[in-house]
């Protein structure tokens, strides 16, 4: 596990169903101790990338690093 400021990374990851991409290549950091939040209209998959980085849904490229841990990797913990 790693010692940083980030508590979240998420690089490049995208979700697809079909002919349909629900996430799109997308990135961001969450750092300790900050508030964050996903906005977007009905549709733009904040759904899907919260189910992603909380291993409820599996990743069609990416990764996601949650508290120094690859969630593809290690789903359970």
């Amino acid at each position: 596990m790693q010692t940083t400021d980030s508590v979240l990374q998420v690089t490049n990851i995208t979700k697809r169903y079909g002919d349909l991409t629900a996430v799109n290549g997308i990135s961001f950091e969450v750092k300790r101790q900050e508030v964050f939040g996903i906005l977007g209209p009905n549709g733009a998959g904040k759904t899907t990338t919260l189910e992603m980085i909380e291993s409820l849904r599996p990743l069609d490229s990416g990764t996601i690093i949650l508290d120094g841990l690859d969630v593809a990797k290690e789903p359970r913990r």
